[in-house]
């Protein structure tokens, strides 16, 4: 049969690699020029980068090893090395109770203890909700550390209050139970490893999108093509299939596999849902990111993969370092600026925003303004799906109107609204291709509770 995959990102590709194995026609439509996704290598005048940090791990070995052998891999094996920038001191991340008693202020971290305890004897009288990421935050870790680091950073992350941000994303990204938790883990660390506390991980020479790139070969090299710079611009279904039209053309297939947004995927459908269904799209919301990338003279001498700043002082959110992912790569920082479509940021000219960052990389010491050779920028609209105290209804009442419609399968991180991570979307991608051909199903497979998508 013929399939067509909307978006070559790590889930799509994986699926039309599935497929085309198997001996099925595939057509994968990708609006931007090459594939990827986040998970992409930018390649642009000169510059090589990735779309911020990432590192693949996974306790699949059947996933890291088909990774292992996509043509041309190259994977390095690196230790984890990661630190919060705050009250210009670093902290470790994941955070460790002694590192923390021991490079807070006195005062400052007798307040973050006191308030612990002032929490744990207000539970007993008044328990606070666990509906909102604030509240489950402030029951777990007391006021102190939730507002010296909790909040800040997470209102930076995603541009709403903690309290309108749903307790899903601190029971599924914040990997200790509390403030005891972090303590029992200092002192007795558990045998069970949790996935953000992986210390080691894999990354591909030449950038993440190397993965992509192997993906991408395997598929043309078998028979299937991947259309680049095409957007859909409606779907409509037909008595023997699908038609998927674009602004050149149209594309008639048998069977459609979605991994773009889940809501640009609704609106593409038309008059197949019900107008609930579009309803609760729309209220499905990304935070979107801006890359900047400077390329500087001279080495770069921290040896962090990563480093988060949650102060004001700094307009970025994260920083990454290349040359500490691959020693091949160009001595260059990668910067991240959460924003939404259309804001102050997001319409930032790469200039406007080398200005404004410069000072924060001087005070971090990370280099200085006359290090700087060249800059490129980069935006990705729909980056992160925002867990507002409503993303749960409306995703379940969209994903379960398209799980009734015969012929299509959505995936991967956009498309079922998921903050899931590389090896999450190979699988998936995986399993919509098994679905596709009757043999599986991607709802069935994956577990969804919070420990499948712990990651920091």
């Amino acid at each position: 049969m013929k399939v067509a995959v909307l978006g070559a990102g790590l889930a799509g590709l994986s699926a039309a690699e599935q497929l085309v194995r198997r001996g099925h026609e595939v057509v994968v439509l990708e609006k931007e020029p090459s594939h990827g996704g986040l998970a992409a290598t930018v390649k642009r005048d000169g510059f090589e980068y990735d779309l911020g940090p990432h590192r693949f791990h996974t306790s699949n070995n059947e996933i890291l090893d088909f990774v292992k052998g996509l043509p041309g891999i190259d994977l390095l094996e690196l230790n984890r090395v990661s630190r919060i920038r705050l009250l210009d001191r670093y902290f470790d991340y994941p955070l460790a109770f002694d590192n923390v008693l021991s490079t807070m202020p006195l005062h400052r971290g007798t307040g973050m203890m006191l308030s612990f305890f002032a929490e744990k004897i207000r539970g007993f009288f008044a328990p606070r909700e666990q509906e909102s990421f604030e509240g489950w935050v402030l029951s777990r870790f007391g006021r102190g550390l939730y507002d010296l680091y909790l909040a800040p950073y997470n209102k930076k992350l995603w541009g709403i209050e903690p309290s309108q941000l749903s307790a899903d994303w601190a029971s599924q990204r914040i990997t200790v139970p509390g403030l005891a938790g972090l303590i029992k883990e200092t002192i007795a660390p558990s045998k069970e490893t949790v996935r953000s506390l992986v210390s080691t991980f894999h990354y591909p020479r030449g950038g993440v999108g190397e993965i992509c790139r192997g993906f991408a070969s395997g598929i043309t090299e078998t028979g299937g093509s991947i259309l680049f710079s095409t957007e859909p611009t409606g779907i409509g279904k037909t008595e023997n299939g699908w038609c998927i039209y674009t602004a050149q053309s149209h594309i008639m297939c048998d069977k459609v596999i979605n991994t773009i947004p889940v809501n640009c995927y609704t609106k593409l459908l038309g008059d197949l849902l019900p107008e609930k269904v579009y309803q609760a799209a729309s209220q499905l919301k990304f935070r979107a990111l801006v890359f900047l990338t400077v390329l500087l003279d001279g080495d770069i001498e921290p040896l962090d993969h990563w480093i988060y700043t949650s102060e004001d002082r700094y307009l970025f959110n994260r920083l990454s370092i290349s040359k500490n992912f691959d020693p091949d790569a160009p001595s260059q920082v990668v910067f991240e600026y959460s924003c939404q479509e259309g804001d102050d940021i997001w319409n930032m000219s790469k200039e406007e925003l080398l200005r404004t960052t410069i000072p924060g990389a001087e005070h971090l010491g990370i280099f200085a303004a006359d290090k700087v050779l060249d800059s490129d920028i980069s935006r990705r609209a729909h980056a992160y799906p925002i867990y507002d105290l409503h993303y749960a209804g409306n995703t379940a009442t969209v994903l379960d109107a398209l799980e009734d419609i015969s012929g299509s399968v959505t995936c991967g991180r956009q498309g079922l609204f998921r903050y899931n991570n590389m090896d999450h979307s190979i699988e998936m991608g995986k399993f919509a291709a098994l679905e596709i051909l009757g043999e599986a199903s991607v709802k069935d497979h994956f577990n969804w509770d919070e420990n499948t998508w712990a990651d920091g």
